[in-house]
């Protein structure tokens, strides 16, 4: 179960998106323009930085993939998702669930294999403001990029035959109970992104750097990231993450990357809640 995101809110209007596409390129270009200025302001707000050494190796990689698989078996038997009608309720506390467990192996992975224990994670002392104030201006400077890409793909997959389906998150949302918007915004903005930060940034994304170049490990991690967002929201959530990626490297401050997270995730719902209104 995934979050809704931001490219997915903005792109769920199916009319016009021939012309939506022209300004996705547009903006895309405007994006990728402010990228060396997206660069030189995280290094003049973060300079130096600190280079992590994943002391796990893709053994744990394939435990914690066990571990996450198992779990979401044993709940998928015990407490399963209503077939007529999604439960976001459940999908939410069941994700969270399973992505809670597999962040405790994680940390126990971090704290057995690394002297510096849970800092390898980027739990770094210090900095965080600095850290968090590097992720925010890098996600607002990104901006044009991530819209334009949100704008680009549903027209992308119309060319390739492909449907493009919104998060059943973001549909369910439209009709949850007022009673249960407070634990799902809950969930979706501060619990999920955090565990999953820990999951792909903090965890994955250093062992893929160490093996495949920083580049290499960003993309690969986004790669993931994405592929596990479903197709309709693979490109815009790909770009998204090379932005937590980016940000990863530069600050090794797991606070950044999950500021940025929840607030795109927060932004995603207040879109949701303005349109359902």
């Amino acid at each position: 179960m995934q979050t809704p995101g931001l490219a997915e809110t903005i792109a769920i209007d199916p009319l016009h998106w021939a012309v939506r596409a022209q300004l996705g390129a547009v903006l895309l270009v405007a994006g990728l323009s402010l990228a060396p200025l997206t660069i030189l302001v995280a290094r003049r707000i973060f300079p130096g930085r600190n280079v992590v050494f994943a002391r796990w190796g893709f053994s744990h990689v394939f435990g914690v993939v066990l571990v996450g698989g198992a779990a979401m078996g044993l709940l998928q038997t015990i407490w399963p998702v209503r077939s007529d009608a999604l439960d976001i309720q459940v999908a939410f506390v069941r994700s969270a669930a399973v992505l809670g467990a597999v962040v405790a192996l994680i940390a126990r992975f971090a704290y057995s294999l690394d002297p510096e224990g849970w800092r390898a994670l980027g739990l770094w002392r210090g900095m965080h403001a600095r850290a968090v104030a590097t992720g925010c201006v890098a996600y607002v400077l990104s901006w044009p990029t991530l819209v334009g890409l949100a704008f680009v793909w549903p027209w992308i997959l119309g060319k390739l035959g492909i449907e493009f389906e919104p998060q059943s998150a973001l549909e369910a949302f439209h009709t949850l109970p007022r009673d249960r918007v407070a634990l799902i915004v809950a969930l979706g903005v501060v619990v999920l992104p955090f565990f999953e930060e820990v999951l792909f940034r903090a965890f994955l994304q250093p062992l893929l750097v160490q093996n495949f170049s920083e580049k290499g490990g960003v993309v690969l991690t986004s790669l993931l990231f994405a592929a596990l967002h479903g197709e309709s929201a693979f490109l815009p959530v790909f770009g998204l993450s090379v932005v937590l990626g980016s940000v990863m490297l530069r600050t090794q401050r797991l606070s950044a990357v999950w500021a940025i997270h929840a607030l795109n995730n927060a932004l995603a719902f207040a879109l949701v809640g303005a349109s359902t209104s």
